[in-house]
C-alpha cells in the first residue's frame, strides 16, 4: 500500500488529531453520519450511541482536554464543538444542536455541560463555565458565557413553569442564572432584560 502523502486527506486529519474517513465510516455501526467525508471528530471524543451527525459537524479536542457525548443527540450542519488547553465538554442525551451553526467552546479551566433534551439553535454560542440543565434552551444568536440554566422538562412538556429555563434573542449574556420555568428575552443587551415566566407567555 502506498505511503500517505502529506496532502492526502487522511494524513491531514491525523495531523490535526481527527479520525480518518475510514474510522468515521466504522463509527456508522453505532452512529448516524450523513456525510462521513465532511464530518470531523477528534480521536479524544467519547461517544455514546445513536447520535446523528449532519454534514459539516466539527468536534475538536486537544490532548489536554476532554469531550464526552451521550446518546441520540442531533448535530445539525455547522455544529462546532471545541475543547482546548484543559477544557471539558460534557453532553447528555437527546440534545439538539442546531440548525443554525451552534458552537460550544471550552478553553483553559473551562467546562460546558449540557443536560438531556436541551435545545440550542440559530447561532447560539456557549463558553466559559456553563451549565445548561436538562430541557433548557438557547434560541438565537446568543453568546452565553458562564451561564447556569436550570433543569426542567423539555420545550414540549407541561406545565410550562416546570420546563428548563430559556435564553432567547441575540447578544452577550455573562454570568446569568435562571430558575426553572424562566425565560429571558434580549436583543443586544441582556443586562437590561428581566426574566419572565414561561407560564405567563401566550401559547
Amino acid at each position: 500500500m502506498p505511503e500517505l502523502q502529506r496532502n492526502d486527506p487522511d494524513s491531514v486529519r491525523q495531523e490535526f488529531g481527527y479520525l480518518t474517513v475510514a474510522e468515521i465510516l466504522q463509527l456508522c455501526a453505532t452512529q448516524q453520519i450523513l456525510d462521513p467525508s465532511s464530518t470531523l471528530i477528534s480521536r479524544r471524543v467519547q461517544l455514546g450511541e445513536g447520535n446523528v451527525f449532519y454534514p459539516g459537524t466539527v468536534i475538536s479536542v486537544d490532548e489536554q482536554s476532554s469531550c464526552v457525548i451521550g446518546h441520540r443527540n442531533v448535530f445539525y450542519p455547522g455544529a462546532f464543538l471545541s475543547a482546548e488547553h484543559g477544557g471539558m465538554l460534557l453532553l447528555g442525551s437527546e440534545i439538539t444542536l442546531g440548525p443554525g451553526g451552534v458552537q460550544l467552546t471550552a478553553g483553559r479551566a473551562d467546562a460546558v455541560a449540557v443536560g438531556d433534551r436541551a435545545r440550542l439553535a440559530h447561532g447560539a454560542v456557549v463558553s466559559g463555565r456553563s451549565v445548561l440543565g436538562s430541557g433548557s434552551q438557547i434560541l438565537g444568536a446568543v453568546q452565553a458565557e458562564s451561564v447556569v440554566l436550570a433543569d426542567g422538562g423539555d420545550h414540549e412538556s407541561f406545565p410550562p413553569e416546570q420546563r428548563g429555563s430559556v435564553l432567547k434573542g441575540s447578544g452577550l449574556v455573562r454570568g446569568l442564572r435562571l430558575a426553572p420555568g424562566d425565560l429571558m428575552l434580549g436583543f443586544g443587551n441582556f443586562t437590561s432584560a428581566s426574566a419572565q415566566r414561561q407560564a405567563d407567555l401566550p401559547a
